[in-house]
């Protein structure tokens, strides 16, 4: 119990930035299960954007991440190649402590209920999923950027609209009456919601991934800044529509902790996207990102859903 209090507050904290405010304000039996299920996938997500580490390694450690959970053979496998390969290159101290915890991750993992490790096994299927098909599309085809509307969505989904099912189900087990809604009503706006979420993270990040190469954006031209701007204006009238579903399914839900902790990130994506509108490229550069005081008015705003 201590090790896994000891994850939650030192490594996860470290890790989650805004979001340790969402799973800290969910209710006591949505808490753990969320906040393994999300340091898993930032582990993923470590491996994934480590790129002094050869792509064919990453891929081949994403390749082992789901079936280590369960593997204890592939899951030593996976650690000593994380440990040799990857935490050297870790220049945020708070990933390189994630990665180097990575083994007590996993034998937190093995102590929770049987519907917990089959739900975070099915996401962090989708989400290693997303994240080797991106590695072998930038990093491995050198393509510069996503052929189609179809496929940039289908990546959001695997790696953040498969979270928004995985919310539902967690609370489905958390509490009978989780929400007003339907089940495949919710599980569908859930999803909505992460590929919202995803979208907002793509649109913030733009002249990053142009300087690494690559567009998320499907656009003729992946070297034209411009084409890519007149693009966004469509990506962030979709994301904000992703972001309403998000608004719905947080006010479906019984549970007053529950709906506040799942409106706020819809909020902030909300404040993000009105900075955006207003960004050109230089401030897409300089960073976007809210500043602590909405951040703060966005959770008074959450109180009251």
């Amino acid at each position: 119990m201590q090790q896994q209090i000891d994850l939650g507050k030192g490594v996860l904290k470290g890790v989650s930035r805004s979001f340790y405010l969402t799973i800290r304000f969910l209710p006591r039996l949505m808490r753990e299960p969320i906040s393994l299920g999300y340091l898993l996938a930032r582990a993923s997500d470590t491996i994934a954007d480590t790129e002094q580490v050869p792509a064919a390694l990453r891929e081949t450690c994403l390749a082992k991440f789901t079936p280590a959970l369960n593997d204890k053979v592939v899951r030593a496998e996976l650690i000593e190649l994380i440990s040799s390969s990857f935490v050297g290159y870790q220049t945020n101290e708070k990933e390189r402590l994630l990665l180097e915890r990575l083994d007590d991750v996993f034998h937190w993992y093995d102590t929770v209920r049987e519907w917990a490790w089959k739900a975070i096994a099915v996401v962090l299927g989708h989400i290693c999923t997303g994240q080797m098909n991106d590695i072998r599309h930038f990093a491995v085809n050198h393509h510069p950027c996503l052929s189609s509307a179809k496929e940039l969505e289908t990546y959001c989904y695997q790696v953040a609209g498969s979270v928004g099912e995985f919310w539902s189900e967690v609370g489905y087990q958390s509490a009978h009456r989780f929400s007003r809604l339907e089940r495949a009503e919710l599980d569908e706006t859930g999803g909505e919601y992460g590929i919202g979420l995803q979208l907002v993270n793509i649109l913030r990040d733009l002249p990053e991934d142009f300087a690494n190469g690559r567009c998320y954006l499907p656009v003729s031209d992946p070297r034209d800044k411009e084409l890519i701007m007149e693009s966004a204006k469509e990506w962030r009238a979709k994301a904000r529509m992703y972001i309403d579903s998000g608004i719905t399914y947080a006010k479906s839900l019984r549970q007053w902790r529950a709906r506040v902790a799942t409106v706020l990130p819809a909020l902030i994506a909300r404040e993000t996207l009105d900075l955006l509108d207003r960004a050109s490229w230089d401030d897409l550069e300089r960073g976007v990102k809210v500043d602590r005081a909405t951040v703060k008015r966005c959770f008074r705003k959450a109180l009251f859903y």
